[in-house]
């Protein structure tokens, strides 16, 4: 039997109305979706997002553990793909969607290791999404690069002093993974005189979407959540 089409849809931060003309397109034509989750009892924000153009749809919600534990992820990935590479094998059309962009801190590139062993290379598609980094600076009118910058795109580090040798490499850099590390980060900053010129966005696109270019006013928030920091040299 000739294999349908895979799709790995990237959604976008949040906000439905960024979602692509492709990307609305193929969800409305594949046979079924699978969504990704963290929690049985969680409800899929990327199903949330694409709700008004998945009616009538075949939706599969797939649970993936929240701990750091690569025995346990790379079994829940391996199940995921060869859930989807069973409905693709049948000859059906099947969409996985993602926040974000799928290939850019995205748990769909482990999924998507697993499926290029499975499936032809012909078979597979990727379809890309806006990232957070890039919805937050059009939401606040701040450049990310002109001419000859330099970006750089990083987790933050378990280690905050590896952050100043990037920051003096790099004319913007963008640091996903707040979270713990915010404070510690935002002194840093403060040390190296860049906190009046950074932006902080956290659940972009999202209805608890919050943007502050007022680091000082952050500390002790815990609002690292679901964020992204982006620092300019110069604004």
């Amino acid at each position: 039997m000739k294999p349908g089409n895979f799709y790995g849809i990237g959604l976008g931060p949040g906000d439905p109305e960024l979602l692509t003309m492709k990307a609305i397109h193929t969800i409305q034509r594949v046979d079924c979706i699978y969504v990704p989750k963290p929690d049985v009892k969680e409800d899929s924000l990327a199903l949330e997002i694409v709700k008004d153009h998945v009616k009538e749809k075949r939706v599969i919600e797939q649970v993936y553990p929240m701990t750091k534990d690569k025995s346990v992820l790379n079994t829940a990935w391996l199940k995921a793909a060869e859930e989807i590479h069973t409905e693709v094998s049948k000859g059906y059309d099947v969409a996985y969607l993602t926040l974000g962009d799928p290939l850019t801190f995205s748990t769909y590139i482990y999924l998507l290791r697993y499926l290029s062993t499975m499936l032809p290379d012909h078979v597979i598609h990727t379809i890309p999404g806006i990232t957070s980094y890039n919805a937050a600076a059009c939401m606040s009118n701040y450049p990310l690069l002109t001419g000859d910058e330099r970006l750089a795109v990083i987790p933050v580090p378990r280690d905050i002093t590896e952050l100043r040798p990037i920051l003096e490499a790099f004319d913007t850099v963008v640091m996903m993974k707040v979270a713990k590390k915010l404070d510690e980060v935002i002194q840093l900053l403060e040390e190296m005189r860049l906190s009046d010129n950074a932006l902080f966005a956290s659940y972009i696109g999202q209805k608890d979407a919050f943007l502050t270019c007022d680091l000082v006013s952050l500390k002790g928030s815990g609002r690292g959540y679901m964020s992204v920091l982006i620092v300019k040299k110069t604004k």
